[in-house]
């Protein structure tokens, strides 16, 4: 009777210090952000798909940040696109995406190197992906 006493005090102080111990601290924030948007296309630069610039629209939510900039492409004018090259397996016009991020560059970033022809490049923002996922 009295270990189980004595286990069952010992249980409440240990639960208590670690109630106690778990208070007073600031929340927890993921260390990236999460934007949502549209690939709207890509730059032409290589001539490979797999190593191009993706373009992606980020007005897909009402309210979203203004990370991007103003672009004019085939006739439509979209106002929070930035460039990227972590699209994987989404590099397709129309996607849907959601794009966890920690970095977003403060500058215009120009694609240089091109191995094409009259290459199509866009003077933009880049994005690095951390984690990315369709929206169906």
């Amino acid at each position: 009777m009295q270990q189980k006493f004595l286990l069952l005090i010992g249980s409440i102080v240990i639960i208590t210090i670690l109630a106690s111990g778990s208070c007073n601290k600031p929340p927890y924030y993921l260390p990236y952000k999460n934007v949502k948007g549209f690939v709207i296309g890509s730059e032409t630069c290589t001539g490979n798909p797999d190593d191009e610039y993706w373009l992606v629209d980020l007005t897909f939510r009402a309210n979203t940040p203004q990370y991007g900039d103003t672009l004019l492409l085939n006739g439509a004018t979209y106002t929070n696109v930035v460039k990227t090259k972590g699209l994987r397996d989404l590099k397709a016009v129309g996607k849907r995406v959601s794009i966890d991020f920690d970095t977003i560059t403060s500058t215009k970033i120009e694609t240089t190197g091109c191995t094409v022809s009259n290459p199509v490049t866009y003077k933009l923002k880049e994005i690095f992906v951390i984690n990315l996922f369709e929206m169906l």
